[in-house]
Parts: C-alpha cells; structure tokens; sequence
C-alpha cells in the first residue's frame, strides 16, 4: 500500500512521560508493509502507530522482535534500546498487525522503495503546487486586466481640472470632488443626472415588480399544475425565449408610437422591460419543483386556494429564487442604454433619459471635453446601489441559481 498526504501515518512515541510524532510517509510494497525506518528508540519507551481515529499497539512487549495483534489504545513497550523498523502489515483490511523490528536485508530493500515512494510524492505535491501557483497567477493577472479600466475610472472621477479623456498621468495630479459635486449642482440642459437617476430609478423599482410577478407566477403554474397542451406551451415558450431581445426592439418602438400611442417615456419602458419576463420563469420552476407537493396538497385539504398557497406557502419558502429574480429583473434597465435608446426614439428629451443614456449624453462630441470628469463620477454612482445590493443579497442569489438549477 502507497501512503499518501490524505492517509498520514504517524507513530507516537512516549518517553519519560513526553510524546513526540514520527510521521510514516512514502510507504512501501513489499507485503503492502509501511514502514518507518531509522526509529531510534529507548528502553521503556511506549510506541504506538495512529492514522486519524485508528490505533495500532501492543501491551507488555519485552523482547525485541515479535508478532503483534491489533489492540486498541495499547502501546508497545519497549525492552532494549536501538535502532529499529516498524512494519503496520496492511494486506488484510480490519486485521492490520503491527511488527517492531530489529534492522535487516529485508527492511533495506523496504526502505529503499519507501524512499522511492517519498520521492515520488514529493514530486507530485511539487508540482501539484506548481499548478496552484500558476493558476493563482492567471487569475491574479485576468482580474488585475479587469480591474485597470474601473480603477482608471475611479481615479478619473476624483481629478481636479480635468479637460476631456487625455491624461497626462494615471494617478491624479490634483485630488478634487469637484466632478461629484458638478454632477448635483450644475443643473442645465446638458447635465440633469439627479433627474436622470430618479427615471433610472422608478423604471426599475417598478419593471421588477412587475416582472418578477410575472415570472413566478408563470413558474408556479406550470410547476403546479397539469392542464391540456402545457408541455407544447413551455416548449413553446423556451423557443421564443431563445431569440434575443434586441429583435424586438424596433418592433415595440413602432407599437408603442405608433399602435399604443403611449408618449410617456417611463411606461414605455416599464412595459418594454417587464412584458416579456414571464418567458424567464424555468429557473423558478426548477426551484418550486423542489419544495414537496405534499404542502399543497395539505393546503387544499384545509380549504387554502390556490393563491393563498402560492402567496402563503410557496412565496415564504421560496426566498433565495425570489431574491434572485428580483436582482436579475432589477440589472437590466438600471444599466442598459441601447434599448432605451430606442424605445424612446428620437422623441426622448432629456428629462426623460435614464441614466445609462444621460451619461451618454454627457459624453458626446460638443461636451466631452468639459463633463468626462462627471461622467466618470456619474458612472461611479451609478455602481455604488449594485454593489451593495449584492453584498446584501449574495448568499440568497447562489441559493436561487443553485436551487433551481436543481430540476428543470
């Protein structure tokens, strides 16, 4: 038997009331017998060999060499001092029988192939840490790569007369809050960001409201409930959900400007950002699949319908897939400029933008030079709610991803 780091050895020996370990690693093959070679022991010392919980020992051993049977929590006692081999026969699983013995042909040609052994494993934990290092080092040099742009932006927010994208150096030369303070209190037709914040805002708070109603309401009913044709309509409904968003995005301009006729910007995009998110429902179906039906069916014997189940019983039980449809519904229009863009169409004015788009706004070719720097505070801003929304929700977004990943 070849001993590994995961099935250490050790031998514990007592002298004059102190023990100290010897750890038995490589092991040997003659016999599948591990052995520790070169143990210097006294007489009177007390030896037993230990691997986690498992014990090996013999009681009142006064010879040198003997044959000994396993006997828990016993030591071997030692009769005269030298040089000795301890052998732990490990052919016979649950009858391991440990050996001391005096040095000899046989136990050099063990130790050779120990030594072998320890080598060998020295070499694969070398090079098991050389992996380590140099995946460490991967990452260290991606996040690093990653990292550049949004610390460049950082420090970009806080510098002080500040002319457009061009520095001349990558740390400021002049600290300044300046751009914050620019953002909040020079309020014109180019910079409105405490307005642009609050659309970004509503249109948020409300499409993941709405979405996430939609979503887990979709989720339950098809997670619940067995009627006509459902296995057509979530096939259905996966295939459309396959097709990216941005195709319909010229269409729901033409429907809301020209069909709907809705003009308020904000409902535009409530209603283009929550209307379909019912088609996303297959991760909280996977997690509702997962709490029993036998709850239901419990409910119902005590006269519950079906929406007080699903409010009552499912909802409350359902927190980490409830967390992570709000987050995911809460990401998109908080960030996104493209679809915004063009569901407000040219008609956008800008008290209307949100404020992926006012920064974009803030950036363009006629202002660049005097808003980069609020720009880069603005986009700053803009990042700090996400971070902390995370911070606070993270445990229950890996429990809803895992969760629902669970059952499909």
């Amino acid at each position: 038997m070849e001993l590994s780091r995961k099935t250490p050895w050790r031998a514990i020996i007592t002298r004059e009331g102190k023990s100290h370990a010897v750890k038995l690693l490589g092991g040997a093959s003659q016999e599948d017998e591990v052995v520790a070679f070169g143990v210097s022991l006294q007489k009177g010392d007390r030896i037993r060999l230990v691997s986690g919980p498992r014990s090996f020992g013999y009681d009142g051993l006064d010879y040198d060499e003997a044959d000994s049977v396993e006997e828990e929590n016993a030591d071997i006692l030692v009769g005269t001092s030298g040089e000795y081999d301890l052998h732990l026969s490990t052919k016979h699983f649950g009858n391991e029988r440990l050996r001391i013995l005096r040095p000899n042909e046989d136990s050099k040609t063990l130790k050779a192939t120990q030594k072998k052994n320890l080598a060998k494993m020295r070499s694969a934990v070398a090079k098991e840490r050389t992996l380590v290092v140099l995946h460490n080092l991967l990452l260290t040099i991606l996040v690093f790569a990653w990292l550049i742009p949004v610390f460049w932006l950082i420090l970009v927010s806080f510098t002080g007369d500040l002319h457009g994208p061009s520095l001349s150096q990558f740390f400021p030369a002049r600290w300044s809050m300046e751009n914050y303070i620019k953002l909040f209190t020079v309020i014109n037709d180019v910079n409105q960001f405490p307005r642009w914040f609050l659309n970004t805002l509503i249109v948020s708070v409300c499409s993941t409201i709405v979405s996430t109603l939609f979503v887990l309401a979709t989720a339950f009913a098809f997670s619940r409930f067995r009627f006509k044709k459902r296995k057509g309509l979530m096939n259905l409904s996966m295939i459309i959900a396959l097709f990216p968003g941005m195709l319909t995005m010229l269409v729901s301009y033409y429907l809301f400007e020209y069909v709907f006729k809705i003009n308020a910007g904000l409902v535009r995009l409530i209603m283009a950002y929550s209307a379909g998110a019912g088609l996303g429902y297959l991760v909280a179906k996977g997690f509702f699949d997962t709490i029993p039906t036998s709850i239901d069916e419990a409910a119902k014997l005590d006269g519950a319908s079906s929406f007080r189940i699903f409010f009552q019983i499912l909802v409350p039980l359902s927190k980490p897939i409830i967390i992570y449809t709000i987050i995911t519904a809460f990401l998109s229009p908080w960030v996104d400029f493209v679809f915004a863009k063009i569901i407000l169409g040219n008609s956008g004015l800008p008290p209307d933008y949100t404020v992926a788009m006012g920064l974009i706004n803030l950036i363009s070719s006629g202002n660049i030079l005097d808003w980069f720097g609020a720009f880069a505070a603005g986009s700053v801003i803009i990042s700090i709610p996400l971070s902390i929304l995370f911070l606070i929700v993270q445990k229950y977004y890996v429990g809803g991803v895992t969760g629902g990943a669970v059952k499909g």
